[in-house]
C-alpha cells in the first residue's frame, strides 16, 4: 500500500480513476456548454444586454471549474489538469474585463476582452484535450455571434 503524504487535498475522498475523472469532468463541461449555447441563442443589442449576457458567462465558467476541481483528480491527470484549470482560469479573469467593460458601456475594451478569450480558445482545448477531456474547452458550431 502506497501512501502519498502531501499530494493532493483529498480529505478524505477516493481519487477517481483517470476513466471515471475524465468522464465526470466532460459530464460538467458538456452541460455547462450546453448552458453557455443557451445563454448566447439570442445576442444582446445593448452594453447592459452584454454585461448580462458576461456575467451569466462568468457564473457559468465558474461553476464548472468549482465542479472540476471538486472532482478527485488521480495523480497521472494532474499536472496537466493544473495547466488546464489555470488557463480557465485566465480566460475567466478576462471575461471579468470585459463586463467591467460592457457595464462601463466600453464597446472597445469589451471587444478587446472578447478577442482575447476567444484568441486563447485553442490553447485551452488543447491543455483540456491533454488532461484527457473531448467535451471541456471545445468549440461551439451551433452558436455563431454575428
Amino acid at each position: 500500500m502506497a501512501v502519498l503524504a502531501g499530494c493532493g487535498s483529498s480529505g478524505g475522498t477516493t481519487t477517481l480513476s483517470k476513466v471515471d475523472f475524465i468522464a465526470k469532468g466532460d459530464e460538467i463541461c458538456k452541460r455547462a456548454h450546453d448552458q453557455f449555447a443557451e445563454v448566447q441563442k439570442n445576442p444582446p443589442s445593448t452594453a447592459e444586454g452584454f454585461a448580462t449576457l458576461t456575467q451569466k458567462l462568468i457564473e457559468i465558467s465558474e461553476s464548472e471549474l468549482s465542479q472540476i476541481r471538486a472532482l478527485s483528480a488521480p495523480e497521472e491527470v494532474q499536472p496537466a489538469l493544473d495547466r488546464y484549470l489555470k488557463a480557465r482560469d485566465q480566460g475567466i479573469a478576462l471575461l471579468k474585463k470585459g463586463l467591467e467593460a460592457a457595464q462601463s458601456d466600453n464597446p472597445q475594451a469589451y471587444e478587446s476582452a472578447q478577442s482575447k478569450v476567444a484568441n486563447g480558445q485553442v490553447r485551452r482545448l488543447k491543455l483540456a484535450q491533454a488532461v484527457g477531456f473531448t467535451e471541456c474547452s471545445r468549440v461551439s458550431t451551433s452558436t455563431t455571434a454575428g
